[in-house]
């Protein structure tokens, strides 16, 4: 490969970024609804010690965010890059580095729970239903 087709890909990367759409927010209670309602693929990246403690939100797919294959497992439970998928964890942070690395590989409908699942509004502060780990 060429210097001139590297960086011909990297800049046809970098304007396919800024013309898909940013990650998006959502509430626990509305992931829970759009999650019960079959409009996302509801992802816990969270710890296995973390989801043993708590419990895991009901309907969601487990992948810890530091798996090294942690973007392949997220593929493989969303389906396909343009499938809505949504990220949680325990307040809300590593969600939105899970949201950030799935937007910047492709995925277009990205979004991040606040709150978590431990959080001020979080799924378990709204009473929103787990199942054990």
């Amino acid at each position: 490969m060429n210097i001139h087709a590297i960086l011909a890909s990297m800049f046809s990367l970098k304007a396919n970024d800024r013309a898909a759409p940013p990650v998006q927010r959502l509430s626990a209670r509305e992931a829970h609804e759009k999650q019960r309602a079959g409009e996302i693929t509801l992802i816990d990246v969270r710890t296995p010690a973390e989801w043993r403690q708590t419990g895991v939100p009901q309907g969601a797919s487990r992948a810890t965010l530091q798996d090294k294959d942690f973007l392949k497992q997220v593929m493989t439970h969303a389906g396909g890059f343009e499938a809505p998928v949504a990220f949680i964890c325990r307040s809300g942070q590593r969600s939105g580095q899970a949201a950030a690395q799935a937007r910047a590989v492709g995925f277009t409908q990205v979004y991040n729970v606040i709150g978590g699942v431990e959080g001020p509004e979080g799924w378990l502060a709204e009473r929103l239903p787990v199942t054990p780990a």
